[in-house]
């Protein structure tokens, strides 16, 4: 599984921050980046319809991915693409997503870009690693010469690595009819969690509330949640990133003792507003059709203050 994931490995949404002008000369920096991200937007959909010889064309004929955890290499096109094919036929579900953080055009014709990149695969957590890949201009086609693939860096600390997920910070309320919903997401003393509370208020007289706290896991190198709530149910997730949105994958147990997975889907719309929706739901084994996407807006009164923001 690692060395195909090594050859697997640039299936990439490039950032936002890529696109630049139409009209930027090729032979410029944001020229050649702009060529390198469309060309790594155009692998991630090969890789993700599964087609092993679409993917193994964007390989120079001498391409070589490495494994720099385990020292693994795949050499040349044919052997990437039997991998890939490999990987496809047992995985037939798999999907991988990812975000260029860099580009360097170290000349018009060669260019160095990073990032991050993660496998998603069914019953498994995601699995995230940093790249780094050497793309060179042949016959007109930007074509990767190499990959390193390697474990996230270790953040320093739980408090370091929840910064990611700081935007958080602050009070929200669902747009959703027949509920008021509100939340409020702080950090724990320390920074060494964020907590988040959640209470719902129906028109029919019912509530509902409960706390989720967000944590790091250091040897997973992954965010963790863990969830309780007021009707006695407690959940626990894996959240990642996937590109712009945020992944929650869950499972939850009810206080009758039904079992409920689910992934949440967490998209970012602008500074002051969200769109959540619930995919791949499952009761008890049994398929739940995605709820509709529910819009979620930052309160007037958002900002916390230091002191608010450390409160249990």
């Amino acid at each position: 599984m690692k060395r195909l994931f090594s050859a697997a490995l640039l299936a990439l949404t490039p950032l936002s921050f890529f696109c630049h002008a139409a009209a930027a000369d090729d032979n410029s920096a944001a020229g050649v980046a702009d060529a390198v991200s469309e060309r790594l937007s155009a692998y991630l959909t090969a890789f993700n319809d599964h087609d092993a010889d679409a993917v193994a064309a964007f390989w120079a004929e001498d391409g070589v991915s490495t494994n720099e955890e385990t020292g693994e290499r795949v050499t040349g096109r044919d052997a990437i693409r039997d991998d890939l094919a490999a990987f496809f036929s047992d995985n037939p579900a798999a999907k991988l997503t990812g975000e260029v953080t860099e580009v360097r055009s170290v000349h018009p014709e060669v260019a160095i870009a990073e990032g991050v990149a993660t496998l998603f695969l069914p019953e498994t957590e995601p699995t995230p690693s940093a790249f780094t890949a050497v793309m060179a201009k042949t016959g007109g086609q930007w074509l990767l010469e190499s990959s390193g693939e390697r474990p996230l860096p270790t953040p320093e600390s739980s408090a370091t690595a929840l910064e990611e997920l700081s935007w958080l910070i602050g009070r929200w309320q669902d747009d959703t009819e027949g509920v008021a919903v509100d939340t409020t997401v702080r950090w724990s003393p320390n920074k060494a969690f964020l907590i988040r509370s959640y209470r719902a208020e129906y028109d029919d007289g019912g509530s509902f509330e409960g706390t989720q706290v967000i944590g790091w896991h250091p040897l997973d190198k992954s965010f963790r949640t863990w969830s309780f709530n007021s009707d006695g149910s407690f959940g626990e997730g894996v959240a990642s990133r996937s590109g712009d949105e945020w992944l929650l994958k869950s499972t939850d147990v009810h206080s009758d003792g039904v079992v409920s997975t689910y992934t949440q889907v967490i998209r970012p719309v602008d500074e002051q507003t969200l769109e959540v929706q619930k995919i791949g739901r499952t009761e008890d084994g049994a398929p739940l059709p995605s709820t509709e996407p529910i819009t979620v807006r930052r309160a007037p009164d958002a900002a916390l203050t230091t002191e608010q923001e450390a409160q249990p």
